[in-house]
């Protein structure tokens, strides 16, 4: 069963994502960046549905440490973000994000995404 890390400093936002996702899935959530990584560590998810703003460590923070983590190497990242400017899109893509969705997202274009990452796990 595919494991999701959801990320958001929102409660609300956290529900919209997790109750979108399938019930195949297991479903983890952080409400900060040094508590994604943590979780992430944790859990090992094979996919993080990850905010930019946040306080603490913002998304692409996050996103920098999980990809110097070894065992966290394959775990796909979709960044779901307020955040619409090209620079914030082309840092997530350096930074080694799979895919970058902006808020209001569509919950059908964010599970098509979904999918097509963990199908090439």
């Amino acid at each position: 069963m595919p494991k999701v890390l959801v990320v958001d400093d929102h409660a609300t936002m956290v529900r919209l994502l997790t109750m979108t996702l399938p019930s195949e899935y297991t479903v983890s959530q952080a409400t900060n960046g040094q508590e994604a990584v943590e979780m992430a560590e944790k859990v090992a998810p094979d996919l993080m549905l990850l905010d930019v703003n946040m306080p603490g460590l913002n998304g692409f923070e996050v996103l920098r440490k999980v990809r110097e983590i070894k065992s966290l190497a394959n775990t796909k990242v979709i960044m779901v973000t307020a955040r619409t400017d090209e620079s914030d899109r082309n840092l997530a893509r350096q930074l080694g994000a799979d895919a970058y969705l902006t808020k209001p997202f569509s919950p059908l274009a964010l599970l098509e995404e979904v999918s097509k990452l963990l199908s090439k796990s």
